[in-house]
């Protein structure tokens, strides 16, 4: 019965950041998914990633998606349903809010190829 996993917070690593923000790591071999509470008023620590490409998908509430470049300092409201992939920006999240805030992080490494075609393509209806 290896065919599918399920998990569940406690198959993950868990880590609360500075910030009150708490993380749930699931780390596989090809790519990452976290869990983020972010509470009210908080923001992350500025950064940016050298190899891997994030993606975050908003869950609950709103969060500010701040990001900069050599010349001035960019920021969007992002709220629930909304993707946001921040290639190698200069990026950093801020919850400006009095409520919790909730969104969920997708983290791989690119190859540099188009896998396009495949991943629309992929999927054979079992009947």
């Amino acid at each position: 019965m290896d065919q599918l996993n399920i998990y569940n917070k406690m198959d993950s690593i868990f880590a609360k950041k500075a910030n009150g923000t708490e993380v749930n790591y699931f780390i596989f071999d090809e790519y990452e998914i976290h869990l983020n509470n972010m509470p009210p008023n908080s923001i992350q620590e500025w950064h940016k990633h050298l190899t891997i490409e994030e993606s975050l998908l908003v869950t609950k509430g709103e969060v500010s998606v701040k990001w900069r470049d050599d010349k001035r300092e960019y920021s969007k409201k992002v709220t629930k349903d909304m993707i946001v992939r921040v290639k190698d920006s200069i990026h950093t999240i801020e919850n400006i809010t009095n409520e919790w805030a909730k969104f969920v992080v997708f983290r791989m490494v690119p190859s540099g190829e188009s896998k396009r075609d495949i991943i629309k393509n992929d999927k054979i209806n079992i009947l």
